[in-house]
């Protein structure tokens, strides 16, 4: 009687491990599917009040790193990194965690965003349109506003 217990208590404990790693699994899985930005890497936005932006801007940030773009007048800039986007304005640095990413009707990128890793999930959630014009070039439309980035490369050209 007793190793039927035991084996009835074994079968149940099996089975819940079995379910248990099928979570698990599924959990772990579920990153694969975690939507990422069509563009990565760093962007900076035409400044004509900045001497030689954006190839100017770029030489400076590789140079003096993102300290450089929070210390002193310097174009905005983007940073795209998997499901990530770093948003330097000025002196305030703003963080972003992609939501969706909707294929728009003009071959853009419809995007929906939430504030970084402490948002709420119930927090307001931010949307712009993304159009790839070249590999080089982006363009952010927000509303009625509309921005040119250019990508900092590897290697920037002299000033």
């Amino acid at each position: 009687m007793i190793n039927a217990t035991h084996s009835i208590i074994s079968g149940s404990f099996g089975f819940k491990r079995l379910v248990w790693a099928g979570v698990t699994l599924s959990l772990f899985s579920c990153a694969a599917w975690a939507q990422t930005y069509p563009v990565s890497g760093v962007w900076v936005e035409r400044d004509d009040h900045f001497p030689g932006s954006p190839a100017g801007a770029c030489s400076i940030l590789k140079k003096l790193g993102v300290d450089a773009a929070l210390e002193q007048p310097f174009p905005n800039l983007m940073i795209f990194s998997k499901n990530q986007r770093f948003e330097i304005r000025g002196d305030h640095l703003a963080e972003q965690s992609i939501r969706s990413v909707k294929s728009a009707k003009d071959g853009g990128f419809q995007i929906t965003e939430s504030l970084g890793k402490r948002s709420l999930p119930f927090s307001k959630k931010r949307s712009f349109t993304l159009n790839v014009i070249d590999p080089t070039t982006i363009q952010i439309i927000e509303g009625t506003v509309s921005s040119e980035f250019f990508k900092c490369s590897a290697i920037s050209p002299p000033l």
